[in-house]
């Protein structure tokens, strides 16, 4: 794309959106360059355009969709992106080997993972989730640990301070996580507080974290914060990650397993 040298307030706010429009997400050096207008000009114009509800500001740049993330009942969830879920879960089973002790999220990526669970392996799984436990109890080779606490009915899983109480007795070598938003900043979040809570304390008393995740999570935001992005060890998505977030994922140790 050529930079284009001068134009008025109007037609560099209307170049903005068509990058934008066509980049998915542009940083405010990016375009500057571009222009040929300095950081300053970019930022008031990202200003702006975001006032008038056209534009969603990121740390550095911007974009046209919300980071922000609601939560959603899992019947709504488990008609999303259903055959990239299904890929993610089944590549994540392969991780699971014989006398595991493994943690399971309440994701509904996570849940799909009970459907390639061996029947051979002998493991114990430990889960907030009331759907995953209930759907385990059919494998009479998994030991099941179901964590108390309040239910969280968006979820049909449980939070609160019973299970995050009772999370804190256990210890296990591998945790496999679904999550709300994974963002280069903000990190690793999900849209409960108390789940972000619970699944703090997970991570601190696993081995290995999994993250589990669709391409549409990524540069979203929850409101609860889990954790940085580099107390993730393994991202599996089902789409291969933009250079740029690639790096950074590189940077902090990550490995990123793609399905596709």
């Amino acid at each position: 794309m050529n930079i284009i040298l001068a134009m008025n307030i109007t037609q560099r706010h209307q170049e903005i959106l068509a990058v934008i429009k066509h980049e998915k997400y542009i940083t405010v050096s990016e375009i500057s360059k571009l222009l040929g207008v300095s950081e300053v000009t970019i930022r008031k114009d990202f200003n702006y355009l975001e006032e008038k509800n056209l534009i969603y500001r990121h740390h550095g740049g911007a974009s046209l969709n919300n980071p922000y993330v609601v939560d959603l009942p899992v019947s709504q969830k488990q008609n999303i992106k259903i055959e990239e879920k299904n890929r993610i879960a089944e590549k994540a089973v392969e991780f699971i080997e014989d006398n595991d002790v493994v943690i399971l999220g309440s994701g509904t990526t996570i849940y799909n993972m009970v459907n390639y669970i061996s029947k051979e392996k002998n493991i114990t799984v430990i889960t907030s989730s009331l759907l995953i436990a209930a759907r385990l109890c059919e494998f009479h080779n998994v030991t099941i640990i179901q964590l108390g606490g309040s239910v969280r009915y968006s979820s049909q899983s449980t939070v609160g301070p019973n299970a995050q109480e009772m999370m804190l007795q256990f210890s296990a070598n591998k945790l496999f996580l679904g999550v709300d938003g994974i963002d280069e900043d903000f990190g690793v979040s999900t849209s409960n507080i108390e789940e972000a809570y619970l699944n703090q304390i997970m991570i601190k008393n696993t081995t290995k974290t999994f993250l589990l995740s669709d391409d549409s999570k990524f540069g979203k935001k929850g409101l609860g914060r889990i954790c940085s992005l580099k107390d993730v060890d393994c991202l599996i998505t089902n789409q291969k990650v933009e250079e740029s977030f690639e790096s950074v994922l590189k940077k902090f140790g990550v490995n990123i397993i793609v399905t596709d």
